[in-house]
């Protein structure tokens, strides 16, 4: 039976192997804040939290090519990153035997992480906001800011706010937001 530690090593090893930021951080502190929000969230929730962004090491484009001409928010970019991801993770769980059931619930949170839609969905969602909020924002500030102008940032960090669903993960997120703004104002 399959587990969430072996979700994390084909994760980590995965991005370890392709992609050109190996900081698994924001799966970690995905998984944290969906525990937080939902403290008696099952495994499946929990495998759906860590991989909901595995596209990303399988994308073959650097972030600036991607996001040269469009937004961090782009619904056809966004489609794309939760289509291929549920699909990199339905192939994966069932190479190794995990019940079908199962899978298509993984699969749904994963291709709805971005927009939510479903109670599952908004709760991977919410948890990915929060935890982009209080990780990446500031990595990106820090590191994308003189590849990318500081509004597209902020438009990057409104909308992860402003999508988040429960007022619960929007009071934890708060902070977060308040001070990744005050950040890209002082850069």
């Amino acid at each position: 039976m399959l587990d969430l530690d072996e979700v994390k090593h084909f994760v980590q090893k995965s991005f370890e192997q392709n992609a050109e930021n190996k900081n698994v951080e924001h799966f970690e502190r995905t998984v944290y804040w969906t525990k937080q929000l939902k403290p008696n969230a099952d495994e499946v929730i929990l495998i759906a939290a860590y991989a909901h962004d595995i596209a990303r090491a399988f994308r073959g484009r650097t972030l600036k090519d991607i996001l040269q001409n469009h937004e961090w928010n782009d619904p056809e970019i966004l489609q794309e990153h939760q289509t291929k991801g549920a699909k990199i993770m339905t192939e994966f769980l069932t190479k190794k035997g995990f019940e079908k059931d199962k899978i298509e619930r993984i699969a749904n949170m994963i291709l709805k992480h971005e927009f939510g839609g479903d109670e599952e969905s908004n709760l991977i969602k919410d948890a990915d906001s929060i935890s982009y909020l209080e990780i990446n924002v500031l990595q990106h500030i820090k590191k994308l800011v003189v590849v990318f102008n500081k509004n597209k940032i902020k438009r990057k960090t409104d909308w992860m706010f402003e999508r988040i669903s429960s007022e619960n993960a929007k009071q934890i997120a708060k902070p977060f937001y308040k001070e990744a703004i005050k950040v890209l104002k002082s850069t």
